[in-house]
């Protein structure tokens, strides 16, 4: 567990034992655990390319009817991909080619079936030069970082559009090609406990940290990158070695920064695995099922955390229904359990592209600080409270 201090110097009487803290909610960061909201995906239901959202704690959920019935629309009548939720979970980013080139646009979560266009932000609507792919938000929510023509890592300041769009780095390797149909395998992804650092997959189908970052603001979009660090995490993480003709792909953090999940066919088969404490300098990587490890009668892909870190939806291909959405509760190193598919309709569609909303908070309960009783007898670190800050989930919380 990552965790920030922030000293406060705090004056009590000699008698007293307790000291009342109040923290507002909504400042300075996430905090884990968060809440879990609805799944978005991929659909070619509607006999385009499409991104659905599903409610999966509805209480038919896992049956045919039951899943139709849970599933809203976002998009509908083009090519839209890669869906990823801001830290709020009110916006949605996503990939499209609705003009024949790839671009980045922008869509309130809410507005199902868009009544409310999307706004494209990676480029200028109608003079696209280029195919950008693979959006996801920066923990705070102001920035969008992404996939240009497969050769490098861009970002773009959400509020200022297309005229913020910068190079942020481009790989000796490129970018792992992303499909030509859907956009898959192509997200990079800033780590949630450090804005500093993120995933991507090279060109030669490693997963690599890059740290150094500077996070683009709306004063200073295009801040110079002088102190990146590029390093190959499939290369370098202990356990099981990634072959030459192998890959890894679909990075996912955990919601606490200490883990990455993937898939990757270094076992032989097509599986899930994760790096353990990827940004630390001895980090491993293990099959997140070692029983169904090397299976070739499964193809698992697409992983991504829920919120709350206790799950993991992810794409697999369910016989007679096409490739479809499966949530279930994680056990790192035990078979999946309580697993649910989502996404099954009447028809093999294909479903794919998992990603998870941060519930948003009830909007009739107003938001009151969060009152904390700490020792005042020195049991805090440096007479400092903690904070630990985690993704998308706009909470502060404290550690005595």
């Amino acid at each position: 567990m990552r965790i920030g201090t922030v000293a406060w110097r705090m004056t009590v009487a000699a008698a007293a034992s307790l000291v009342a803290v109040a923290l507002v909610p909504g400042v300075a960061g996430a905090a884990f655990p968060g809440t879990n909201g609805d799944v978005a995906f991929v659909t070619t239901r509607a006999d385009n390319v499409n991104i659905d959202q599903v409610d999966p704690d509805a209480s038919d959920i896992g049956t045919s009817g039951g899943d139709l019935a849970a599933t809203t629309a976002l998009t509908a009548g083009s090519i839209d991909a890669e869906p990823f939720y801001s830290p709020d979970g009110t916006e949605v980013v996503f990939s499209t080619n609705r003009t024949g080139r790839w671009a980045i646009d922008e869509i309130a979560q809410s507005d199902e079936g868009e009544s409310t266009p999307a706004v494209e932000i990676s480029q200028v609507a109608d003079e696209e030069t280029h195919d950008d792919y693979g959006p996801s938000f920066s923990d705070d929510g102001t920035t969008v970082v992404f996939n240009r023509d497969n050769q490098s890592i861009d970002t773009v300041v959400v509020a200022d559009g297309p005229s913020s769009a910068c190079d942020l780095y481009s790989p000796p390797d490129g970018l792992a090609a992303a499909s030509s149909d859907n956009g898959a395998s192509s997200r990079v992804v800033f780590d949630p406990a450090d804005p500093r650092v993120l995933a991507y997959v090279a060109g030669n189908n490693h997963i690599h940290l890059l740290r150094g970052i500077v996070l683009p603001t709306a004063g200073a979009p295009c801040p110079a990158q002088t102190g990146l660090v590029d390093t190959d995490l499939s290369a370098t993480a202990t356990g099981t070695a990634l072959g030459p003709t192998q890959a890894d792909a679909n990075p996912d953090w955990s919601p606490d920064g200490t883990k990455i999940i993937f898939d990757s066919t270094r076992d032989g088969g097509h599986s899930l695995w994760y790096f353990s404490d990827p940004t630390s300098v001895d980090p491993t990587v293990s099959a997140l099922w070692p029983t169904l490890a090397g299976s070739t009668t499964t193809t698992d892909t697409q992983p991504v955390f829920s919120p709350d870190g206790t799950k993991i939806a992810y794409t697999q291909p369910v016989a007679g229904h096409g490739t479809q959405v499966i949530d279930f509760e994680v056990t790192f190193g035990a078979p999946p359990s309580d697993s649910t598919d989502l996404t099954l309709g009447a028809t093999a569609s294909a479903n794919s592209q998992p990603v998870w909303q941060p519930a948003q908070p009830f909007p009739s309960t107003p938001e009151a600080p969060l009152v904390v009783l700490l020792p005042a007898s020195g049991a805090l670190v440096g007479g400092a409270f903690v904070l630990v800050r985690r993704r998308r989930q706009p909470v502060r919380s404290v550690v005595d």
